[in-house]
C-alpha cells in the first residue's frame, strides 16, 4: 500500500473547505468567520488574490489578546503570519506531520506554482492516519475471520 498524498486529503475535504478574508479585513471579520466555520485558521489574501499570510487562532491569542488589541480596529495585515508555511499536493501526509510537528504549525497551505489547493490543519492529517488505520484493522479482521471459517 502506498503513502497517501496530501493532494488525496484535499480532495477528501473538499476545495469549499478553505476560508480565505482580504488583507484590509479586521481582525473582528476573521474570527467571525473563524467562529461560524468552526476552524482555526483563515487565509489572508492581498488585492492581487495571492496570499499574503495566514491568521490563526494562536496569532488572535498572542499578537491580539496579549497585547491588548481592539479587534474591531485592528487590521488583520498587521497581526498575520507572514511566512506561511507550504507543501505541494504529492507530499506524503506522514512528511508533512513531521514538518508540522518540527516547525511547530498546525496549518499548511498546498500549493503547485502559483495555484492554491487547500489549507490542512494538524487535524485533517491525524483524522486521515487514523481513517487509514481503520481501514488496515477492519480488513485484517475480515482476512482473520475468512481463515478461521475455512
Amino acid at each position: 500500500m502506498s503513502a497517501m498524498l496530501i493532494q488525496e486529503v484535499v480532495q477528501d475535504r473538499g476545495a469549499d473547505d478553505m476560508y480565505s478574508v482580504p488583507a484590509s479585513a479586521s481582525v473582528a471579520e476573521a474570527v467571525e468567520l473563524m467562529a461560524q466555520r468552526e476552524i482555526g485558521a483563515v487565509l489572508v489574501m492581498s488585492e492581487e488574490q495571492l496570499v499574503a499570510g495566514i491568521f490563526t487562532e494562536r496569532d488572535l491569542m498572542m499578537r491580539v489578546v496579549r497585547a491588548g488589541l481592539d479587534v474591531k480596529t485592528t487590521p488583520i495585515s498587521m497581526v498575520m503570519t507572514r511566512d506561511v508555511r507550504f507543501v505541494t499536493p504529492g507530499t506524503t501526509v506522514e512528511a508533512a506531520m513531521a514538518l508540522m510537528h518540527l516547525r511547530r504549525h498546525r496549518h499548511l497551505l498546498v500549493i503547485d506554482g502559483p495555484q492554491v489547493h487547500g489549507l490542512v490543519s494538524m487535524r485533517d492529517l491525524v483524522y486521515q492516519v487514523v481513517r487509514l488505520g481503520q481501514d488496515q484493522f477492519n480488513r485484517a479482521v475480515h482476512d482473520d475471520a475468512g481463515t478461521s471459517a475455512a
